[in-house]
């Protein structure tokens, strides 16, 4: 595929507006400053929400040799308006990790594991706090519920939480990632060691509101490389014997995904949307180290080249939005949307794994400096810099 031009870029300065939350009047400490983007219209059908990392001026946030010490806050935007700014160290338990924290329904939760607790928050105020360091790689909200799924920081296995309660935990076994909502079941899948007479097995299963189901499979599956409850149904992609490429369950049909020729897999994830699955992965070939390819039907494989690898994938309707870091820092990334290819601003790149979204039919991207300047917000081609020193940690939209 042909490399587009971007056309007609209009280059933005966009101010934090946020006051300085160091010196709160009558408190010795930092405070959680809010702005005027939490007035955004609830009414609205869509809000775009930017999150990312303030440091003081001319501080190397690269190496970020003072981490959990040196003076940083989390900043989030509501449609480009800033509304929320909360302290990040260890004083705080708020990680300036990109993948410690998400925005759900239109608040911020951050998780931080001390050395002997977990520690959730909301909007910078502590809501659950329970015994073990854990890492959050799933996290759910449904009113005064919060579901995580966490991995022990020292240790194998994992815990399902509902409110920081165990519901479900193994001390050994591995889950796919995902921790999402099918038609209003909370749902992940884990698979678990076995261990036969000649070897060790994984069994595989899936978790819908606490109950767990076996994962009906083949007999002749050899690895299962991931498992998606869509509309009811036990979705999974595994390599199986006599069959050369990994295959697609769905719609109660197997069916094998085109892949590049004498290439073999690396890994691959499944999203839903509407009634289809789409799948992304990884790859490998003796001519190409790594590869990145996404699939909007088992016969349809969209494959890149080796100078790029996935950064963030999200989906609209029918159109498949991905972003691309370029591998070598004398490249540019590229940003693929709904079939065109568009090089990325070069120097830059995305920082955190969710840093695409599309809001009111824009695709809004968050990408960071490699080179230590301003971030900026891609949307449809025209950039709007946040005057911070920082990086943008996610882009999402409620």
């Amino acid at each position: 595929m042909k490399m587009l031009m971007i056309a007609g870029i209009l280059l933005v300065s966009v101010s934090c507006g946020i006051e300085e939350i160091s010196s709160r009047p009558g408190t010795n400490r930092e405070d959680i400053w809010t702005g005027p983007g939490m007035n955004a219209d609830p009414e609205s059908k869509e809000i775009c929400y930017v999150t990312a990392f303030d440091y003081p001026k001319d501080y190397d946030w690269r190496t970020d040799k003072e981490k959990g010490s040196i003076k940083c806050s989390l900043v989030v935007f509501a449609d480009g308006v800033p509304m929320m700014k909360v302290p990040v160290g260890d004083l705080y338990e708020v990680s300036s990790d990109p993948d410690k924290h998400r925005m759900i329904d239109g608040h911020l939760y951050t998780d931080y594991a001390t050395e002997t607790e977990t520690v959730i928050k909301r909007d910078g105020k502590t809501v659950l706090r329970y015994p073990g360091c854990e890492i959050i790689c799933g996290m759910l909200a449904d009113g005064e519920e919060i579901h995580t799924l966490g991995i022990p920081r020292d240790g194998e296995g994992f815990s399902y939480r509902r409110n920081g309660e165990v519901v479900l935990s193994r001390t050994s076994g591995r889950t796919f990632g995902h921790l999402y909502k099918d038609q209003d079941s909370v749902c992940f899948a884990f698979a678990e060691p076995v261990l036969t007479e000649d070897d060790t097995i994984e069994r595989y299963y899936h978790c819908k509101n606490g109950r767990v189901v076996q994962t009906a499979l083949r007999d002749d599956v050899r690895k299962v490389w991931d498992i998606l409850s869509h509309q009811g149904e036990i979705c999974w992609i595994a390599t199986v014997t006599g069959i050369a490429r990994p295959v697609l369950y769905h719609n109660q049909s197997l069916n094998a995904l085109v892949m590049p020729e004498d290439s073999s897999p690396l890994a691959f994830r499944m999203m839903g949307c509407g009634d289809k699955i789409y799948a992304e992965g990884l790859f490998t070939s003796p001519d190409i180290s790594v590869a990145s390819a996404f699939w909007s039907a088992p016969g349809h494989c969209v494959s890149f080249n080796d100078g790029y690898i996935t950064a963030s994938t999200c989906l609209s309707g029918d159109g498949v939005n991905c972003v691309f870091n370029p591998l070598f820092r004398s490249s540019t990334g590229m940003i693929y949307r709904s079939g065109e290819e568009l090089p990325m601003p070069m120097g830059y790149a995305v920082m955190g794994a969710d840093c695409a979204a599309v809001a009111g039919g824009i695709l809004h991207i968050g990408l960071s400096s490699s080179e230590g300047g301003r971030p900026l917000i891609w949307r449809d081609g025209d950039v709007e810099f946040l005057d911070i020193c920082g990086y943008i940690a996610s882009v999402s939209v409620r």
